[in-house]
């Protein structure tokens, strides 16, 4: 290489490297914008949380409380599997409302979407050497249901949950629900299962907050639209109503009218 050109990339390479560290920056910078964005917009879902923020039962309050739980049953293997994933099925309440709830803090608050759910029961297995891998798939099937006190008709959505392993056989295993049992879930899978690793989490928990502030808007405009047409039903009955009341008395009248002038004339 001659001495112009190596003179030459000499110079390009600090302008290289200051444009690498200011696309780094820039996104950095529009991450954290976004970041900062979806929390404001989650503010609303945030104040509609439930007090008190912890919620205790059969005395299990915490993940720590779940473990010695499971391990007083001295229940093993695939009993000890669903044991822990009934408990925690029952501690847990659906909700898109505390989407920035780490798993632990969401199971002491009883309620929580599908990433802190499947989180909560791998924290659980963990402790008591159950081997669990969390995976997810980008396209489920749900059935109907009531999330946060509004009625939710079904239909497609992402979601997260664990398979476990024990000895060769491994099933897939979701605390979404009380009547899943391992290798039963009330979901139906639609696209490729993948490994949820644990660097893709920051990630997925961005769109499912994204998810849950936009299903929750959907939510809430189906259900006052529903309430306007309830009221507007009702208020034409009751125009209606008051129609026929109207007749009714104008019949009346002139009926008592006729009769006056029947006895007059006689």
């Amino acid at each position: 290489m001659s001495v112009h050109a190596t003179a030459h990339w000499k110079g390009l390479y600090p302008m290289t490297s200051t444009m690498i560290k200011k696309l780094v920056l820039a996104f950095v910078g529009l991450g954290a914008a976004g970041g900062v964005a979806i929390y404001l917009l989650t503010i609303p879902l945030l104040h509609r949380l439930p007090k008190p923020g912890r919620v205790s039962m059969d005395g299990i309050t915490t993940i720590e409380d779940a473990v010695e739980a499971c391990r007083r049953t001295h229940l093993q293997g695939w009993e000890q599997v669903a044991y822990a994933q009934h408990l925690v099925a029952r501690k847990f309440t659906y909700s898109r409302l505390n989407s920035w709830d780490t798993p632990s803090r969401a199971f002491e608050r009883g309620m929580g979407y599908c990433e802190q759910q499947a989180l909560a029961l791998k924290h659980i297995y963990d402790r008591l050497g159950i081997e669990s891998r969390g995976v997810l798939a980008f396209r489920c099937a749900f059935p109907a249901g009531v999330i946060d006190g509004i009625p939710w008709p079904g239909g497609f959505s992402a979601h997260a949950w664990l398979r476990v392993r024990i000895g060769d056989k491994e099933l897939d295993v979701c605390p979404g629900s009380v009547n899943n049992t391992p290798g039963v879930t009330h979901f139906e899978i639609l696209s490729k299962v993948r490994t949820w690793h644990s660097w893709l989490r920051p990630f997925t928990h961005l769109e499912s907050a994204l998810e849950n502030i936009g299903r929750d808007m959907m939510a809430r405009y189906s259900m006052n639209k529903a309430e306007e047409t309830v009221q507007l039903a009702q208020a034409q009955s009751l125009k209606g109503a008051i129609s026929l009341m109207g007749q009714y008395t104008a019949s009346r009248v002139l009926c008592r009218r006729s009769v006056f002038l029947c006895i007059s004339a006689s």
